[in-house]
């Protein structure tokens, strides 16, 4: 019986320890920020985490319209990343990202901006929830 408390203690243990490990990588800031109003449309988004990642998708997708990539993927992994913009115009955006951390867990994201001041005193008020990330594994987190 004890043998078996001991797996037990164990299994949790290591269970928990992929969670705290888990829970450390994140999207530490963007550019433009999220919920941004930029009076010109940037040319460029950049990403920093909180620990080297490699990336695996990156949209824009303006309100309305289908999804972009944007360009191609560095293949190593990093902190920061500058991917170049499509040509966007006045309006509402929103950036989707995944990724893979060093630990093997897929984390995604998004985070929105608008270009444009009339844009952003729209009646159609961008009413997204905030920005977000989530994480999933293949452990079934």
């Amino acid at each position: 019986m004890r043998t078996k408390r001991v797996w037990v203690v164990a299994a949790s243990m290591a269970a928990l320890a992929g969670q705290l490990a888990y829970a450390h990588t994140e999207l530490a800031g963007s550019m433009p920020a999220d919920k941004a109003v930029l009076e010109a449309a940037p040319t460029e988004v950049m990403l920093h985490f909180s620990e080297p990642v490699r990336l695996t998708a990156v949209t824009v997708q303006k309100e309305g319209e289908s999804k972009q990539s944007l360009g191609a993927l560095p293949r190593d992994a990093s902190e920061h990343f500058v991917l170049p913009a499509p040509g966007l115009e006045n309006g509402h955006y929103t950036v989707g990202w995944r990724a893979l951390s060093e630990d093997t867990h897929v984390m995604t994201g998004e985070f929105a901006f608008t270009v444009g001041a009339s844009a952003a005193a729209s009646p159609q008020e961008h009413a997204a929830a905030p920005a977000h990330e989530s994480h999933s594994g293949h452990s079934g987190h």
